[in-house]
């Protein structure tokens, strides 16, 4: 069948104010190690061999159509709370943009690609170590219907690399990953900061034309930017509520690490919590524990009130507060339709799924019941509540504060179809605790052995199909 997909140049078309021309490394050698094809479909690179895909995405030569050299992207950003300008594509650059049969954009987005103006002292390249952990949070993220940049491949490049976080020498890969967007909070703050109105205008023009084309192109100025900041409002809001619902936890949600289109990208010490504790946090320089589990839409809040900020002189400040506001609403609306979703059943009110959050994150690890186990020990509703709790093993939620849960459960139906799955779900659980992610690494370092992440993919695809994620995720 022929892919309709299309190279096209949009963001190079934005000029020179947006990026920078960066020159790649030359790597001393380049071992294929992950291509992605389910990602790679949708945009016409499924066909390529394996030698040219290597030429593509390790030696950077460029893909037909495009226009330009690799472009180092310019913003700045919070970090941490504090100010920063500067900030950019410091190991990364946009490779190539491809509009699938769909008209969706795709970004093609490098990491570890080499230093560039932005590198701040930094080699420019990327661990293999993270590189695998990336591709391991963005499978996992999709298969529970959490949208997230997709690791498109993973160049091995023989380099030996000195970290003060992980055992050094350590190994060297590029990466490249298929992300809807490569716009962050943070390009707007630095426009923002510079006083560059009228490429601010031109970002949200760009915004519209590419990723929110529903927005009425004849409506006055200061409704059509209102417009584009509510909906990346509601976005990241929506995004937010499947990231708690899904136990992930981001680890650096600095503006510069939130993409305005709601996708989860650029990783880094990235956890998913074995218990539902809002205190948990994933970076080990996270003293204060600004981005823990519980604390994530409280970051995303902060990060889109500096998106406001960023367009303070575009709308007033009376209808910034009225836009922030609707953060919430879609955000409980989301936790809600993913909580659904993910433990397979019709509906639940909002009170009643308050009330189960609350005891989760507040007993779950002094009970010792595993989130993720929650949502496969109750999927599909009232008749997995009442197979569950007969069992030795359904025992631990009988205990007081947890039978709250699994009476209302009990009064909830199964989406359809998912009663069928249940059992076939429940033999092949997944999850991605940093445990088994270091026992993948490890067979990697040591043995060289790639079986176990492989078999890992796969097990977790399969997780994705059995919960029909693909309705949620472009993959």
């Amino acid at each position: 069948m022929k892919n309709n997909s299309q190279v096209v140049n949009n963001h190079f078309s934005l000029g020179n104010a947006f990026y920078d021309i960066a020159k790649p490394a030359q790597f001393p050698n380049h071992i294929l190690r992950f291509r992605n094809n389910r990602a790679a479909k949708p945009i016409g690179l499924d066909n390529l061999t394996d030698d040219e895909w290597i030429n593509y995405f390790g030696k950077f030569d460029k893909y037909p159509g495009v226009n330009h050299d690799p472009l180092a992207l310019k913003y700045h950003g919070h970090q941490f709370g504090h100010y920063n300008t500067e900030l950019g594509d410091g190991r990364g650059f946009l490779l190539a943009q491809i509009l699938d049969e769909n008209n969706n954009l795709w970004d093609l987005g490098t990491k570890g690609s080499g230093q560039t103006k932005y590198s701040r002292g930094g080699d420019g390249r990327l661990t293999l170590k993270g590189a695998v952990r990336e591709l391991l949070a963005t499978e996992f993220l999709s298969a529970i219907g959490v949208a997230t940049s997709q690791t498109l491949s993973i160049i091995e490049t023989e380099e030996k690399l000195q970290r003060n976080d992980e055992p050094s020498p350590t190994r060297s890969a590029v990466l490249v990953r298929r992300s809807n967007s490569h716009i962050r909070i943070g390009t707007f703050q630095r426009l923002a900061y510079l006083n560059q109105q009228d490429n601010l205008e031109i970002l949200l023009d760009y915004l519209r034309d590419n990723y929110f084309s529903y927005i009425n192109k004849n409506s006055n100025s200061e409704i059509f930017v209102e417009t584009v900041f509510l909906e990346c409002v509601k976005k990241i809001a929506t995004s937010m509520g499947k990231i708690i619902i899904s136990g992930f936890v981001h680890g650096v949600l600095n503006t510069d690490n939130f993409n305005v289109t709601g996708e989860v990208f650029d990783f880094g010490p990235w956890r998913f919590v074995q218990y539902a504790n809002q205190n948990f946090t994933a970076a080990y320089f996270d003293y204060n524990g600004r981005y823990s589990f519980g604390r994530q839409p409280e970051a995303a809040l902060w990060a889109l009130t500096q998106l406001g900020k960023s367009l303070n002189k575009l709308i007033n400040e009376k209808r910034i507060v009225e836009i922030l506001n609707e953060f919430s609403t879609n955000f409980h609306l989301s936790l809600k339709n993913h909580f659904c979703w993910r433990i397979g059943i019709k509906d639940i009110d909002s009170k009643s799924l308050n009330e189960i959050m609350n005891i989760l994150l507040n007993e779950s690890e002094k009970c010792k019941i595993e989130y993720a186990s929650f949502f496969y020990d109750f999927f599909s509703g009232s008749e997995a509540v009442i197979d569950c709790l007969k069992t030795n093993y359904g025992n631990k939620y009988k205990v007081d504060g947890f039978s709250r849960i699994t009476d209302i459960l009990k009064n909830t139906q199964s989406s359809e179809g998912m009663y069928e799955k249940r059992i076939i779900l429940d033999k092949n659980r997944e999850n991605m605790l940093i445990e088994e992610v270091e026992e993948i690494w490890k067979q990697i370092d040591q043995e060289n052995n790639w079986h176990f992440l492989e078999q890992k993919i796969s097990k977790v695809r399969n997780i994705g199909s059995l919960l029909e994620s693909q309705k949620l995720v472009n993959f």
